[in-house]
């Protein structure tokens, strides 16, 4: 029985390791192409397989760009996770920045797509990703709001000023993979933080 289990979880790990590796060309060949212009068979010839085996791994171009929705959402709602103890909103807003910015660096295909086919994805795979960027929102919005119930933070509107948070972090999807080889995620968080968090602070603390 242990031998048959560890012999399922390889071949499980073995699979997961090649849907990974297929999404990361599949990400290189949207973001050259664009996702309309992508073929099954542009995105076979990408990964280096037959179209027969690369369907055996994603039933259609759909289903890959739903993966990689759910791989970027699924890391962010993990990150929140690990500073969850937290009460210092500055420090979790500050970690929720750096692990979007670390995406951006380390998977500009993936978050590329996320910005701009997200209206391309379709039934309850839509609905699944919606329900993520809903649950991300709302927890970030618990922090602000966490922030201005202890007094870290001054009285605004928790729903704007979350909306302006997340807006100026994910733009820099735009502009920041040239520059992720020399500015770390942490560096630029701060430097586009700052402002962002002068003025959300109470001076007078």
């Amino acid at each position: 029985m242990a031998r048959e289990a560890a012999k399922k979880r390889q071949t499980t790990e073995a699979h997961d390791e090649k849907r990974n590796e297929i999404l990361r060309h599949c990400a290189t060949l949207f973001d050259r192409v664009g996702y309309h212009k992508a073929s099954m068979q542009m995105l076979a010839d990408e990964v280096g397989l037959g179209k027969p085996t690369l369907y055996h791994y994603f039933p259609s171009k759909n289903a890959i760009l739903f993966a990689m929705h759910d791989a970027h959402m699924s890391a962010l709602l993990a990150g929140l996770d690990e500073e969850g103890g937290s009460d210092d909103p500055l420090g979790r807003l500050r970690a929720a920045c750096i692990d979007i910015l670390r995406q951006i660096a380390e998977h500009p295909g993936y978050v590329r797509a996320f910005m701009d086919h997200y209206e391309d994805l379709e039934g309850k795979m839509r609905d699944h990703i919606r329900a993520q960027r809903n649950a991300y929102l709302q927890r970030v919005r618990g922090i602000i709001e966490q922030g201005i119930a202890n007094g870290h933070f001054r009285q605004c509107d928790p729903g704007l000023t979350t909306l302006g948070f997340l807006g100026m972090c994910n733009w820099a999807y735009k502009w920041y993979p040239p520059l992720a080889k020399r500015r770390s995620p942490e560096d630029v968080a701060d430097a586009i933080c700052k402002p962002f968090f002068e003025g959300l602070s109470l001076k007078d603390r």
